[in-house]
């Protein structure tokens, strides 16, 4: 029976070995155990990715760091560099969540493969979750600098944060992103009621 154009590959299980599996391009690609949640969620990325590249196959780089090392060398660099009185700011927090997208499935992937099918992947991924186009763009954000710190330590080539900053943010009225509310100003009076509590500086640069 002739294979239909618009079909997608599906996810298998490997007899032999009882890991899931996809066939792309005539290439096999073990998930992990069959049936679980990350062997499904990177067939899923995978098949994305593949998709978007016209079905056809990504380049694959075979050494250098891998992207779980080079996120644990960023995020130390992050705690120590992000810090206020010797504590990790709100910055920390959600460069964690960011790198959370980047090692779904491809955490022992070399960095230098990483391009920017993958982070648009990440992308749709995040729209498709619900989230804002402002939350969007600002991961992406936190991905790309990653990149871009680690071309500045010589862990990467430049060319990938290079190829990684073609990839543009999502604009208003351009994406089925959702809009988060705009951050209106606070009321004068409320303004005025506050600032016999503040110290008198403070209460200059509100004044």
């Amino acid at each position: 029976m002739p294979k239909l154009v618009n079909s997608v590959p599906k996810y298998r299980k490997h007899r032999a070995s009882g890991q899931a599996i996809v066939t792309l391009n005539r290439v096999d690609h073990y998930l992990g155990p069959h049936g679980t949640k990350v062997s499904k969620d990177l067939y899923d990325r995978l098949i994305a990715e593949w998709l978007q590249n016209g079905r056809q196959p990504q380049l694959q780089v075979d050494d250098g760091i891998t992207l779980v090392e080079l996120c644990a060398k960023y995020l130390k660099f992050a705690k120590s560099y992000y810090q206020k009185n010797g504590e990790c700011t709100k910055v920390t927090p959600a460069i964690k969540a960011a790198l959370k997208y980047v090692l779904a499935g491809r955490a022992e992937e070399p960095a230098a493969s990483f391009g920017p099918l993958a982070l648009k992947t990440i992308q749709s991924q995040i729209v498709a979750a619900g989230k804002s186009r402002r939350y969007a763009n600002d991961h992406l954000g936190r991905i790309k600098r990653m990149f871009k710190w680690g071309v500045s330590e010589q862990l990467i080539p430049p060319e990938v944060y290079q190829s990684l900053a073609t990839v543009s943010q999502l604009r208003p009225g351009k994406t089925t992103a959702r809009e988060t509310p705009p951050v209106m100003p606070i009321d004068e009076a409320v303004v005025t009621q506050t600032l016999p509590h503040l110290p008198p500086i403070v209460a200059d640069m509100v004044q």
